[in-house]
């Protein structure tokens, strides 16, 4: 009875005294001085917020129960009248103000080793590029899902799937639930699930499906692989596509009328502490009075993954038939500093016979000290130009021969410092 007793009270003391607490500070400021949507009364975009997140992950009793649980808060620093946009701050009838929310809040459950697994996970949670669905961790708090899910896996061959019901944004403390675009009628759920080969390291096939009930069904491939060609040089490659389709409650009434289809590719090359590559994109997404766009989100109230580059820094570059070209190149400096810049250049997407045309390009920085144990800073900027927008499409000049140009400089600047509170 003794050592039973030992026993359980070793599998109890685990639960707590294998807990971890962290902490993070998070100060983000964004700016978008965009004239897109002049017409209908936006001008820039300019927010900075202070987030604070309060992380908790239990051990686990018996080896095989725990619980894990975030609060995060938000503090409103600086927000102009066009705040919204940046998604920082809560939208309080058009006054910007902080918030408080409890992000995730779930039970977990595991079972295997390092070559054959089992997690479940059952509550509010982020999903981070999970099938086709996905959070954001670029703003001052991250948004999250309530639902079930699973990841598992045996040897180089993962599985991992959810069904979610509800959704939590980066700016809001609201719980919302799933509905359609333009009538506001209720989804009940989103289901989705991917399974990955991951044959050697830094290479990965993966197919991911997902649906919002009775709304959209989504379905993609991607890849990546790296190539050695000696010491310190790589090839590397990254591509794929993603189908979507409308089912019997899609409406057609923004986006695409039927389906979208959506392809790209990015190759690479690495060199001892460089990096630069070419990327390129096509969209096909037929709409009926309007220019369509690759709807990659699975209804409103939700987030969907996208791991194309034609979503850029300033512009989404999904319009039908436009195709992007892509590049990048960046620099290890040391190993606390990376410098970068970028362009991207859109064309083939047409308005009433009208070429319509986009670019951008800017530069970034990312510093993380190690003198500083969990502090990094990122910070980048860059103009960039597409069309304006009157009444959701775009602005022809009187002649119908053109289009009237937008521009506009975006810029982010995010410091962050993450410690830990445990023994």
């Amino acid at each position: 009875m003794a050592i039973s007793a030992d026993t359980t009270s070793s599998a109890h003391q685990g639960f707590f005294t294998a807990s971890q607490y962290h902490v993070t500070l998070k100060n983000v400021w964004m700016l978008n001085t965009s004239d897109q949507l002049e017409q209908a009364g936006f001008g820039d975009q300019n927010a900075w917020a202070q987030g604070l997140h309060l992380d908790y992950q239990s051990g686990w009793f018996q080896d095989l129960l725990g619980v894990d649980a975030s609060w995060y808060s938000v503090v409103k620093l600086y927000a102009n009248e066009g705040f919204a946009g940046r998604d920082l701050l809560r939208d309080r009838n058009g006054h910007a103000e902080g918030f408080n929310k409890v992000g995730q809040l779930y039970a977990k459950l595991k079972w295997g080793d390092e070559h054959a697994w089992l997690r479940l996970q059952a509550g509010w949670q982020q999903l981070y590029k999970l099938g086709v669905l996905t959070v954001t961790r670029s703003r001052a708090a991250p948004s999250s899902w309530q639902g079930v899910s699973l990841d598992s896996g045996w040897s180089d061959i993962a599985v991992r799937g959810a069904w979610v019901s509800r959704f939590s944004e980066r700016d809001e403390p609201e719980k919302r639930r799933f509905t359609t675009l333009a009538s506001n009628k209720p989804i009940d759920y989103i289901v989705t699930g991917e399974l990955s080969w991951s044959p050697a390291k830094n290479s990965r096939i993966s197919w991911v499906a997902g649906e919002s009930h009775n709304y959209l069904q989504r379905q993609g491939l991607e890849t990546q692989f790296s190539l050695p060609l000696g010491e310190n040089k790589n090839v590397l490659f990254r591509g794929g596509g993603y189908y979507t389709r409308g089912l019997a409650n899609w409406e057609g009434a923004r986006s695409f009328n039927h389906s979208a289809q959506h392809i790209f590719a990015v190759t690479g090359y690495q060199y001892h502490n460089s990096e630069s590559g070419l990327g390129w994109s096509k969209t096909k997404a037929p709409l009926d009075n309007g220019v369509g766009q690759f709807y990659w989100h699975m209804g409103k109230n939700t987030r969907g993954a996208f791991n194309s580059p034609a979503d850029g820094e300033g512009n989404d570059y999904v319009n039908d038939g436009e195709q992007m070209f892509y590049l990048y190149s960046k620099y290890k400096w040391s190993p606390e500093l990376t410098l970068g810049i970028y362009g991207n250049y859109g064309f083939g997407a047409s308005y009433h016979s009208v070429d319509l045309t986009q670019w951008e390009y800017g530069g970034f920085l990312a510093w993380t000290p190690q003198r500083i144990k969990g502090f990094s800073l990122f910070t980048g900027f860059g103009p960039s130009y597409s069309w304006k927008l009157q009444n959701g499409k775009p602005w022809l000049t009187d002649d119908k021969r053109t289009f009237h140009r937008a521009k506009g400089i975006g810029g982010t600047v995010a410091l962050e410092y993450k410690f830990g509170l445990n023994n």
